[in-house]
């Protein structure tokens, strides 16, 4: 074995070649590279191109963007001199772990390190010309060392977690850790985008049959939460969770990769988890335990040595990666509860440190007391990136930055933290683009109660915390409820005044959900209906003396002040709230109807008691009056978002959130009649998607416009074909192309 020392690119490249050309051993079920393959390792995404522009509003890495490469790319040198090793095997490659495992734990390999490693370098193909040949090796050693708790068979499987110094795993300890095949597959994933799959490895393929059996294996059928590793059976750990598991990012890119709606409902209760565990167990710091147990109950921190300390329920070795996973769903995915989420930390450790990253330390209880008395930049790295998502803590970026690349080496642990943390904020980290082919889909039914449970059951997992329930009959409750639905993962479904239809009634009783929460008042779902949702969970009526303090009362129940943004479409027609709402949601913002003429009193109170930091109107002046812009222009700095019509107003709504590479898909609505589209804005906000209006027999230039801008993978129709005809999907079609 041989590590690799800090040395030019041509002798990198040259110890390089003697292990290019050589067979693998048997057991590797990979063709090793060719000299074609070397020549065709052109990165798509090299380093420093940065692919996708941050989400606005967000912090950055100080002193320019060349200045964050160069740092960057010398904490990667560095990272790469000390702990990448070619060994165990011709052609194979490991992250030497040893450093940062226990005195006489025999441990030099974990598999988060592999993990780690081959994020790691698919990020930096471009600036290191050795990336796919190393990233390959990588791959090559997870395949040699696959899980002892895995049936056979071929293709890749989630890895043995540990090896010892003579490439082996340890009998007895040689199952997964779900965290680092996580790493691994969305690895595969980055390299597919990077350099493509017709290589001598294909990518994608490799992603798509490891996702398969972590998800067979190390996520819970029921909870959608994954499991401490292959290991867990049905006994006492079966409900445990490693918080830093929870990767938001990884598995939207893991949906768009597969298809299987099944990776989207786990982002979501990952969301749910942190935001739930945060409330109840930290509400002071929003900081998260090691390990989470009871999850499918009442979730509680770990007990000490649950399974690796006394402090497994607190924020140590394991959570200080949260924050940074947080940030990372924030700025590749534009995920609103990882944004709060991480915002509520970012809050906490500038109010603890008085901004002064060298007073992190290194472990604290839940309540923000510290457990050690010394630093490590595996706790100040993560913190740090908890701002990247707000502007407003770009002083708390910067200091933080600035302390960790000019930290000394800490080891294999915390210098892959600080490295990745440093890729994230310098705008090198990117969401892989692979998906299966691109495709339009229709969610349709046989009336607008029976769309809003169609498109409910393509989202959301049995066992939902909430559900949203809204008059099918009029649009302004239901629009109300999209943005708080989005924000706290829920559907929104729609019933009739005096009944609940039976689509509706079998997708309630499909969610199981734990509590319903139904708008409007009496004149809207009448008591038998209220009757007949209490039957199926407890329930919550938000009522008020017409639309607008409908309006005003979902935003109090959901939304803290303090909020970024808030968005103001008419109360009075439908289409700016439609793609509004989705647009909202996106950021964790409220929606807040409107009239015409005036901004009504209920309203007012709420906008101030939110305080956002701005507020965008939806529409033209025919729908929002310049009038009422300038009495919001009086509570906080006012944009409207608008356009010739309520296609090109839904366009512009678009394009001010949602980024390509970051949106792979799009649902389309009718502009004309509003109930298909009722439920959804929460199923978007969901998937992090715009919603787009045509016509029924056309797709306005606007439209074509939009979506040609963001590229998606799929498209979304809504409705039947009285609604949006063939026609019209035929277009989008082509669009795909």
């Amino acid at each position: 074995m041989r590590r690799l020392l800090r040395a030019g690119a041509a002798t990198i490249a040259a110890a390089l070649l003697g292990v290019l050309f050589v067979a693998a051993p048997a057991a590797a079920s990979i063709a090793e590279p060719t000299e074609t393959d070397a020549l065709a390792a052109a990165a798509t995404r090299p380093f420093g191109s940065h692919p996708v522009a941050s989400p606005a509003g967000s912090a950055t890495a100080p002193g320019g963007a060349a200045a964050a490469d160069r740092a960057t790319a010398a904490a990667y040198d560095a990272w790469k001199a000390d702990y990448l090793v070619a060994g165990c095997g011709t052609g194979r490659y490991y992250v030497d772990a040893a450093s940062s495992m226990p005195p006489g734990s025999g441990r030099v390999v974990v598999s988060e390190g592999q993990g780690y490693g081959m994020v790691i370098t698919a990020s930096m193909a471009g600036h290191d010309p050795d990336a796919r040949a190393i990233f390959d090796g990588l791959y090559r050693y997870v395949l040699d060392h696959p899980s002892s708790s895995q049936a056979p068979g071929t293709g890749p499987k989630p890895m043995a977690w540990n090896q010892s110094a003579d490439c082996s795993s340890p009998a007895g300890n040689d199952s997964s850790a779900t965290d680092g095949d996580l790493d691994i597959a969305f690895g595969l994933l980055l390299a597919d985008t990077q350099w493509g799959s017709a290589g001598g490895i294909d990518y994608a393929g490799a992603a798509r049959a490891l996702l398969a059996r972590i998800k067979a294996t190390e996520f819970d059928p029921d909870t959608r939460l994954p499991k401490l590793g292959d290991w867990v059976g049905d006994g006492a750990y079966r409900f445990g969770v490693r918080s830093s598991d929870l990767m938001p990012d990884h598995f939207v890119a893991f949906e768009n990769a597969t298809g299987d709606p099944f990776w989207g409902q786990a982002a979501r209760a990952a969301g749910e988890l942190i935001a739930t565990t945060q409330a109840e167990h930290a509400p002071d710091t929003g900081l998260l335990p090691d390990f989470v147990v009871d999850t499918d109950t009442d979730p509680q921190p770990a007990p000490g040595n649950y399974l690796e300390s006394p402090d497994d329920g607190s924020y140590g070795w394991n959570a200080t990666r949260v924050p940074w996973r947080l940030a990372a769903a924030a700025q590749l995915v534009g995920d609103a509860p990882s944004w709060a989420s991480a915002d509520r930390i970012a809050d906490w450790v500038i109010a603890a440190t008085d901004g002064d990253p060298a007073a992190v330390r290194a472990g604290y209880e839940l309540g923000g007391k510290a457990l050690a008395d010394y630093s490590d930049i595996a706790f100040t790295a993560p913190l740090g990136a908890a701002g990247l998502p707000d502007r407003a803590k770009q002083a708390w970026v910067s200091a933080a930055w600035n302390s960790v690349r000019a930290a000394p080496a800490g080891g294999y642990y915390s210098d892959s933290l600080r490295l990745q943390v440093m890729l994230l904020a310098s705008g090198n980290s990117w969401l892989p683009t692979t998906s299966p082919a691109p495709a339009v889909t229709r969610i349709g039914g046989s009336d607008r109660y029976a769309v809003s449970a169609a498109v409910s059951a393509t989202t959301f997992a049995p066992g939902a915390s909430t559900v949203y329930v809204a008059s099918g009959e009029v649009f302004p409750d239901a629009l109300s409820a999209s943005a708080a639905a989005g924000a706290e993962g829920s559907p929104v479904l729609l019933v009739r005044k005096t009944q609940i239809p039976d689509a509706v009634a079998a997708e309630l009783r499909r969610l199981a959900p734990r509590k319903i929460v139904f708008l409007g008042g009496p004149n809207t779902i009448g008591t038998e209906v209220e009757a007949a949702l209490k039957a199926i969970a407890p329930t919550t009526r938000i009522g008020g003396a017409d639309r607008y303090a409908v309006s005003a009362a979902v935003s109090a129940t959901t939304f803290a002040p303090g909020a970024r943004a808030a968005y103001v479409p008419s109360g009075e027609v439908f289409p700016d709230a439609l793609a509004g709402s989705a647009a909202a949601g996106g950021l964790g913002a409220p929606v807040l109807l409107t009239r015409k003429a005036e901004v009504p009193s209920a309203i007012a109170d709420e906008l101030g008691r939110l305080d956002p930091a701005a507020l965008r109107v939806l529409g033209g002046q025919n729908t929002v009056s310049t009038a009422t812009q300038n009495a919001l222009a009086r509570i906080a700095p006012t944009t409207r978002v608008g356009g010739a019509d309520r296609y090109a107003a839904a366009a512009a709504i678009s394009a001010e959130v949602f980024a390509p590479g970051r949106t792979r898909t799009v649902y389309v609505a009718s502009g004309e009649v509003f109930p298909d589209a009722l439920s959804a804005s929460a199923t978007a906000i969901a998937n992090h998607a715009p919603v787009l209006l045509v016509t029924r027999d056309a797709v306005p230039a606007a439209t074509a416009a939009e979506i040609s801008r963001l590229s998606p993978a799929r498209i979304v129709v809504l409705g039947g074909v009285n609604t949006v005809s063939p026609a019209v999907e035929s277009a989008l079609n082509d669009l795909l192309r």
